[in-house]
């Protein structure tokens, strides 16, 4: 045990100074503190009570739906646990991984907390190990495409919790009215252009949005530059390989959506998709599972199909993200939040059924209980099958993840709204994606 605790605080030095005494200081502000109502540290407000009970502070990021799912996973946990409590503490989630970021560099870190995948390299040196934690075995539980996304030059760093690709969504009402079959969504770009084709020249409403956001651009961009062969960084992380053709073409594909087919509107401004979408506005658009919960709301019919309908796809892939569990290093309560973590992620069937997220755990993957829900017939089951086929593509973990998310969605919003040609604006931002890294 004392060989761990090395270990770990190797680790947090470690990681405090590859992140700066500067940036450290920067982020003080946004901690919660250490006092018992503050949801952080290792004190005693998180410590063992006087029956022996073992009490983990537990930070996540989840709100609405999936607030109300991972409360009510925690109380069954709580409810079935004598010897372990979890005290869960929601965080803000703009601010989410600043304030943990600076928890665990200050010492002052909860016991568990989520992680995207992702994110997983920034927080990794100031991570607990779980290799020697885990129930033997452990790894057989999971769908195996999600379970090594949750590991890091070869140590496990976290344990995942689901996996949320992103799915075709389309109103069934605007293709009738298009004369389009209402249960046959586009499956390749050639489909695509058919239906979004005679939506705009049949219909009064929009076509398609490959990012109703309008901010998270970079996302299928990569999965769908994959998909046709190309590479998005080089396989050390430290320079841009999209500015090329394969890259070039794929941001002519988001020009004229806008431009030559009319399939959209030339307007980048953000969430403008999701709300003609979900107001009935919009035939098509790209997003994630947690996109059920929402259209559940609405009044029109709707379906959802894989997104494999990018130009020149080779490959069939799709973005696709997970939450994890993690402990952070330091804590003297590993073990206990190990087991908690196990549990909470192979015990996730309300995961699937209220949050609408694809559970990483195969055995609630193959329960009657998820099979026979709505959610599975409407999107998961779909989203099963691209798990299981290894469809899924991940974005690059980087110490910086910003560092490429911020120039590819610029770039691409300039180019859906018309204010630069892919020719242009592609090989920029590539550049400066590879300046951000080498800087």
């Amino acid at each position: 045990m004392a060989r761990k605790q090395s270990d770990s605080s190797t680790g947090r030095r470690t990681f405090i100074k590859a992140a700066g005494a500067a940036g450290i200081a920067g982020l003080a502000g946004c901690t919660g503190g250490g006092g018992s109502g503050s949801g952080g540290g290792n004190g005693s407000s998180a410590g063992s009570s006087g029956s022996g009970t073992t009490t983990l502070q537990f930070w996540t990021l989840f709100a609405g739906g999936d607030g109300e799912a991972m409360k009510a996973m925690v109380d069954q946990f709580n409810a079935e646990h004598d010897s372990i409590q979890v005290e869960r503490q929601r965080q803000p989630f703009a601010e989410y991984y600043d304030k943990l970021f600076t928890a665990m560099t200050g010492g002052n870190a909860p016991d568990l907390a989520v992680f995207h995948t992702t994110e997983l390299q920034r927080f990794v040196q100031a991570m607990q190990p779980l290799g020697d934690l885990l129930s033997d075995g452990a790894g057989d539980a999971y769908v195996s495409s999600i379970w090594d996304q949750t590991q890091y030059e070869g140590s496990r760093v976290a344990l995942p919790l689901d996996t949320h690709p992103n799915g075709l969504y389309y109103n069934k009402d605007i293709f009738e009215e298009a004369g389009l079959d209402p249960e046959s969504p586009p499956t390749s770009f050639a489909e695509l252009q058919e239906a979004a084709n005679a939506v705009e020249s049949e219909t009064d409403y929009l076509a398609f949005s490959p990012d109703p956001y309008n901010r998270f651009q970079v996302r299928q961009y990569i999965a769908w530059l994959r998909g046709r062969g190309g590479s998005f960084l080089s396989d050390d992380k430290t320079s841009a390989e999209f500015g090329g053709s394969d890259g070039v073409a794929l941001g002519e594909f988001y020009g004229n959506i806008t431009g030559d087919w009319g399939w959209d509107q030339a307007d980048a401004t953000e969430n403008r998709g999701t709300k003609a979408f979900r107001s009935g506005d919009m035939a098509m658009t790209i997003n994630g599972t947690w996109y059920f919960g929402v259209l559940q709301q609405q009044d029109f019919g709707w379906g959802m199909a894989k997104p494999f309908v990018g130009p020149g796809q080779e490959t069939d892939l799709t973005w696709a993200n997970s939450h994890t569990l993690g402990v952070p290093a330091g804590t003297d309560k590993a073990q206990a939040a190990a087991e908690a973590a196990e549990w909470l992620t192979q015990n996730s069937l309300t995961w699937g059924t209220d949050a609408g997220h694809l559970p990483a755990a195969s055995s609630v993957l193959q329960s009657d209980e998820l099979q026979s829900a709505t959610v599975w017939e409407k999107t998961l089951s779909t989203y099963n099958e691209m798990a299981q086929n290894g469809s899924l593509a991940y974005m690059p973990s980087t110490e910086n993840n910003q560092d490429y998310q911020r120039p590819v969605n610029k770039a691409i919003q300039q180019i859906y709204s018309g204010q630069a040609a892919a020719a242009d604006a592609i090989p920029t931002a590539a550049e400066q994606v590879t300046s951000n890294l080498q800087g």
